[in-house]
């Protein structure tokens, strides 16, 4: 994405079009760009920001700038020069910092020989170390191969990725495989909503303009989903896009797929959340599937996170986790969830919502704010309220109880064996786990061959 400022665009009749370069007329361009980072190598990367200011003019300096920071982004690599000399500009800064101001070149030349002394070095390398970290001090080590074609689409996709950041909402069509597009939604957190699902598949993303905080982080989340919608075989992008106080139409299909890269490099995001509700749930009795498929919420549709139930139940209490959302947002899946006649539970981070959503009284799902670490406690109560609200239990035996009730209930039998606390988990649907016995307060000491149970 490149920032606001290299933004390119048309403005017509209340329509917004980017201005993408162009494959023919702007190579040579992109090739002197590329040519000037070559050059480069091993040099200062003030001398390389000079030498593209000189190839500036006021029709292409947007456009140099933006080749510039794409391919700063993608196969340039800075190093500090001085960094071999074994000093942290930024330690040096700080030490000649503390000593306070100077008002003579005797008073300064006397704060330089006492650094060298402290940081055993000479005066020279102090001077010359002060600012090594600078971006115009930073020394280019590395520039990746790239040819004038491929940085000309990688910028045109950084300028559509750019052209969305102030959308209300963009909505996608595309046809193909669009399961990599799910998962890249579902791990960026974003809003959304499926409209269809089908050989064409319809997706409505909330875009950032539309929230009141957090605008940034979740733009760049929107910016990193355009890779996956351009990679499928047709595709059309949809927009309204806030710029001051008028809204313009942004509309683009796969009719210029052949100025955006003809095979997108993926992100790895990082699933570590989902890995551990996998983890803790199947640790606290219940089995577990991931993505379980497309929900039908009456001519609508939504992929939940998961979904769980225990041997024995009747249906599943589906699990979803919310990155980024908003009151207004779990309202709607709420209806959908009415529609659909399914259980959800909804687990949203603290952060990225507003808190009094945790009392809005959500009829049809569970609603569940964590802010550091998601309460499992709490997941399992929801789960089970749902399951019986839905009549998906059968037998009472293997209804997973209440964690806080079961906790009680060890600490007033104390069972002195760790096969009589096996016992009383196993009742209730439990398997003898170090999460389980965190959830209840347990710790179980091992002298020998002997467990000793220490109840917290």
């Amino acid at each position: 994405m490149l920032p606001k400022e290299l933004l390119e665009v048309r403005r017509v009749k209340g329509r917004i079009y980017p201005k993408f370069a162009d494959l023919e007329k702007d190579r040579p361009l992109a090739e002197k760009v590329i040519k000037v980072f070559r050059a480069g190598l091993g040099k200062k990367y003030g001398l390389v920001a000079k030498a593209l200011k000189e190839m500036e003019n006021a029709e292409n300096f947007r456009k140099v700038r933006g080749f510039a920071r794409v391919l700063e982004n993608h196969c340039v690599e800075k190093a500090c020069k001085f960094a071999d000399l074994g000093l942290n500009p930024y330690e040096v800064r700080m030490f000649l910092f503390e000593r306070g101001f100077v008002t003579t070149k005797a008073e300064r030349d006397r704060v330089i020989e006492y650094a060298a002394k402290y940081f055993n070095a000479t005066p020279e390398e102090i001077e010359r170390a002060m600012y090594a970290d600078r971006e115009e001090e930073l020394v280019l080590t590395g520039v990746e191969e790239m040819d004038a074609e491929e940085l000309i689409r990688r910028y045109n996709l950084s300028l559509l990725q750019t052209a969305l950041f102030n959308s209300t909402y963009a909505r996608f069509e595309l046809s193909g495989n669009y399961k990599e597009l799910f998962r890249a939604i579902k791990f960026l957190g974003l809003m959304y909503d499926i409209i269809k699902v089908g050989k064409l598949v319809e997706v409505e993303v909330i875009g950032p303009a539309s929230l009141i905080k957090m605008t940034r982080k979740y733009g760049t989340s929107l910016a990193k989903l355009i890779p996956y919608v351009v990679s499928a075989e047709s595709w059309r992008i949809e927009a309204k896009v806030v710029e001051g106080d008028r809204i313009y139409r942004l509309e683009v299909d796969s009719f210029v797929k052949n100025f955006l890269p003809s095979s997108t490099p993926r992100e790895d995001y990082d699933s570590s959340l989902e890995a551990e509700f996998c983890r803790r749930m199947r640790n606290l009795g219940f089995l577990v599937s991931r993505e379980p498929g497309v929900v039908d919420a009456g001519g609508r549709a939504f992929i939940p996170d998961f979904a769980v139930w225990k041997d024995g139940w009747r249906g599943r209490v589906y699990v979803e986790i919310a990155g980024f959302w908003t009151a207004d947002y779990v309202k709607r899946k709420a209806e959908k969830v009415r529609k659909a006649g399914i259980p959800l539970v909804v687990v949203a981070g603290e952060e990225f919502g507003e808190v009094k959503a945790r009392s809005a009284g959500f009829e049809g799902l569970e609603f569940i704010v964590f802010s550091k670490r998601i309460d499992y406690g709490e997941v399992v109560k929801a789960v089970n309220r749902l399951a019986k609200k839905f009549g998906l239990v059968t037998e009472k035996p293997e209804e997973v109880r209440d964690l806080r009730e079961i906790k009680d209930e060890v600490r007033k039998s104390r069972p002195s064996s760790l096969e009589e606390l096996e016992g009383i988990l196993e009742k209730h649907g439990l398997k003898l786990s170090d999460e389980v016995l965190k959830e209840i307060g347990v710790k179980v000491v091992w002298k020998g061959l002997e467990a000793e149970l220490i109840f917290e």
